[in-house]
This record gives structure tokens, C-alpha cells and sequence, in this order.
């Protein structure tokens, strides 16, 4: 019943085309010398994941900037690097390509890394950010892995991994977990419903030393499509 609104002119959209996960393309930050006398001009970084169920692909703009075209379900952009300040996400389906499907605000400080999910809310689609923090706990010849929730309306979830040594806990629609240390090599994720431990999915995943992950879990809890998991590399600058 929501009104159709106009959205912003249309121009070429070349860069961040989605891609199947997982995927890792690390921005390079091209810093420009300061004027003398001139405030240093702070960065951030952005990615976006498509995580909506029931919507088809969608093309991203920050403010009036056209940056990810064609993302579909289940895709991850690569990183952007921004100017820190308040930034507007606008969301348009890329089939329709001047309706406005969602449109939010956020404040991007300095040195913020965040993936910013598309999600099913109660009013539609709608954003939620997952900051893409370090791993404080990385160790030499470990990684990093953590699980977030996405799916808008499964039961509260447990996921396992390296044969049970690793176990994360009543995950619920826009729970973060925090990251814990996991062994490189080959690993199954195995996801269960935390109260009566009914199975749910599980997905392998070749796990590389030094390296920060996160398991999205997506999809619809009772129909269709099922749910999975999506496994991205994350990057921090505060790492490098």
C-alpha cells in the first residue's frame, strides 16, 4: 500500500556487480595529501549483502552515487571505500529501476568497516548494520570465524564447527556472534535449532590461515528458498 516514489536520475552502474560468495576483494584506499592547514579527510568501508527474502536483484546507490548493480539474493558486493560522514543507502530493484525500495541513513566514522545487509523487516525490505570488527583474539597459524542471523524468521539457532569445539549459541533474527579462533583447513558448519536440536543445514568451507569469516544464515525457516549459509572473508583496516 506504500506509495510508489520517484528515485534519483539513472546513470551507468559499473563497479561492485554481485558476485556469488565467497568472495574477498579488498579495497585499496588511495589517501590524498592535505592541503596545509586543511582538516585530514577520514575513510570508511562498505559492502553490501542481499539477504531479503522474496526480493529479486537490487541496485545500491550511496546518496545519488550509482555503486552495486544487479545484486541478487544471496550475493555479496565487494568493499567500497568512503568519505566518513552520514551516508544515504537507497535501494531500487534493478527490473524496475526507478522505484525506491528502501532508503536509510547512517553515520560511517573514520576507519568503520561494515557489511550492510539487506533484510526482511516488518514494513519490507530494510538495512542492518554488521560491523565488521577484528578478530582481537587472531593467533599465529589460527583464523577467525563468527555466525550471524538473517533469516527473519527461524527459531533460535546453534552452530557448531571443527567437530564440536567451536559452538555458537541461540542465534537469533540479527544476532552477531563474536568471533572465535578456528583451525585453517577444511570445516563443516553444522547448523541446529537450539531447542529441540533439530537439524537444519551444514556447509563445508576451506578455511585459510589469518584469515577473518563470517556465516550468514539466510533464507526462509518454512518455505522456500531453504536456509543456508553464506561464508564471506571480512576485512578490517584496523588489521593492516
Amino acid at each position: 500500500g506504500a506509495p510508489v516514489r520517484p528515485i534519483l536520475p539513472i546513470g551507468p552502474i559499473t563497479p561492485g556487480n554481485g558476485q556469488r560468495p565467497p568472495i574477498a576483494i579488498y579495497p585499496i584506499p588511495i589517501i590524498p595529501r592535505p592541503e596545509p592547514d586543511t582538516p585530514e579527510q577520514g575513510y570508511c568501508t562498505i559492502r553490501f549483502l542481499h539477504a531479503a527474502v522474496g526480493y529479486e536483484a537490487l541496485n545500491v546507490f550511496i546518496g545519488n552515487k550509482p555503486v552495486v548493480n544487479h545484486l541478487s539474493y544471496g550475493e555479496v558486493s565487494s568493499y567500497f571505500i568512503e568519505t566518513d560522514e552520514f551516508k544515504t543507502i537507497n535501494v531500487v530493484s534493478a527490473r524496475g529501476r526507478r522505484t525506491l525500495i528502501a532508503s536509510e541513513t547512517f553515520f560511517f566514522g573514520e576507519e568503520d568497516v561494515y557489511t550492510i545487509a539487506f533484510v526482511n523487516g516488518l514494513n519490507g525490505l530494510c538495512m542492518y548494520l554488521v560491523p565488521d570488527m577484528p578478530c582481537m583474539l587472531k593467533r599465529a597459524g589460527r583464523s577467525c570465524v563468527r555466525a550471524v542471523n538473517l533469516s527473519y524468521n527461524s527459531p533460535a539457532l546453534d552452530m557448531t564447527v571443527q567437530n564440536g569445539s567451536i559452538r555458537f549459541e541461540d542465534l537469533r533474527f540479527k544476532t552477531v556472534s563474536a568471533y572465535k579462533q578456528i583451525q585453517p583447513g577444511t570445516q563443516e558448519f553444522y547448523v541446529t535449532e537450539t531447542l529441540s536440536g533439530a537439524f537444519v543445514f551444514q556447509i563445508i568451507h576451506e578455511i585459510e590461515e589469518g584469515k577473518m569469516y563470517t556465516v550468514y544464515i539466510t533464507g526462509d525457516a518454512y518455505g522456500a528458498p531453504d536456509m543456508t549459509g553464506i561464508i564471506t572473508e571480512d576485512y578490517s583496516l584496523l588489521l593492516d
